[in-house]
């Protein structure tokens, strides 16, 4: 399961289509966190309801390798300011 979703995060990033869905979720998050930034897997951490500049942060973190997690070193160096803003804003308003 766990290489599915990861697979699913990974076609999402390479297609191009890392942002907005339809419903205005952050596309390349969908695989591990889906549209209500609840995990899907037990050991990622739920994003709903996190403080918009936490969540900026560490995306930055994670884009500039000073925060170490092999995926999302990977996914974050994909994402403009622009994305990070939105991703952060975005799970900020989930419940």
């Amino acid at each position: 399961m766990k290489k599915l979703v990861l697979s699913f995060a990974a076609a999402s990033m390479l297609s191009g289509t890392a942002m907005a869905a339809g419903d205005g979720a952050p596309q390349i998050c969908l695989g591990c966190h889906k549209a209500t930034g609840e995990s899907v897997i037990p050991e990622y951490p739920k994003l709903n309801g996190q403080n918009a500049a936490y969540l900026e942060k560490a995306l930055k973190a994670y884009r500039d390798g000073t925060r170490k997690n092999d995926h999302m070193n990977t996914f974050a160096k994909t994402l403009t300011d622009d994305d990070i803003h939105h991703i952060a804003e975005f799970y900020s308003k989930q419940d």
